[in-house]
């Protein structure tokens, strides 16, 4: 027999090719051990097996988001784990193999009519093409169905961002310095400097350089809640430390160690939002 019902109640799946054992997994139903059956004697096959692709988008996303966990960051896994309540009940029931570029379309549409922004709806065909790329690499499917698909363009007006002028600014640094100093140094730092809140956050002491010009080495990011990592370009760059805020982080790195948080609490606790 190639699936086994365990003692536990669990269903264990054998992979064998020919007589030689060549894998195995439990599952807590008979069901995913067949499809995952499927699955793996397609690929050791190296085509595209019918029965497995029989299985719903429903059934297959949280296989697949079970895999995704460890491959991407704590922030994209939660963008992906947004299909469950984003993907309509129409594709979900779909089987995976059935999905055309025209399903993933009314989709799109959809959730445009339901009011989510643009970018938000750009994030979900991202994650659903990342779904169905894993669907290819399993030999579920052949191709990609989202990949024939664009974005409909919303037709409201973009969301403008308009920066502090210097005397915004230093009204802003006033007011939050009323409440606490050093924190109210830390908001002008990352006004005149332009740092993302996570790398602001992983600056130490020894990313201040003032040869042959002050900056800061920008080459990490610690997102709150996740480990540190590389910055969103995936690149480091030097910023120019402008002389209103240059005795400011002077201050800041006097007397400390070199690895440690540049930017801390006036208690030397790590920035939080």
């Amino acid at each position: 027999m190639t699936v086994i019902k365990l003692p536990s109640g669990k269903f264990r799946a054998v992979l064998k090719v020919g007589r030689v054992y060549a894998a195995s997994r439990s599952f807590a139903t008979r069901r995913d051990a067949q499809a995952w059956l499927a699955r793996e004697r397609a690929a050791l096959a190296g085509g595209v097996d019918p029965r497995a692709g029989r299985a719903t988008v429903r059934a297959l996303l949280p296989v697949w988001l079970e895999e995704r966990q460890h491959a991407v960051s704590r922030k994209t896994y939660v963008s992906d784990r947004a299909l469950l309540r984003l993907v309509p009940h129409s594709l979900a029931a779909l089987s995976v193999n059935a999905v055309t570029d025209r399903e993933v379309t009314r989709a799109l549409v959809g959730l445009t009519k339901d009011g989510l922004a643009e970018a938000s709806v750009r994030r979900f065909r991202a994650s659903l093409s990342s779904f169905f790329a894993w669907a290819v690499r399993e030999r579920l499917i052949l191709t990609n169905p989202v990949l024939r698909t664009r974005v409909p363009r919303s037709g409201g007006p973009r969301v403008e961002m308009y920066p502090f002028s210097e005397d915004e600014l230093e009204q802003v640094h006033q007011v939050a310095a009323i409440r606490d100093q050093q924190l109210a140094d830390v908001v002008l730092v990352a006004g005149w400097t332009g740092l993302r809140w996570s790398e602001l956050r992983a600056v130490r002491v020894r990313d201040f350089v003032e040869v042959p010009m002050p900056a800061l080495v920008v080459q990490r990011a610690a997102p709150e809640g996740v480990q540190v990592k590389t910055t969103k370009s995936g690149r480091s760059r030097r910023v120019p430390v402008a002389d209103r805020v240059l005795p400011l982080v002077r201050a800041m790195a006097a007397g400390r160690q070199a690895d440690a948080p540049l930017f801390v609490t006036a208690t030397g606790h790590v920035l939080h939002a």
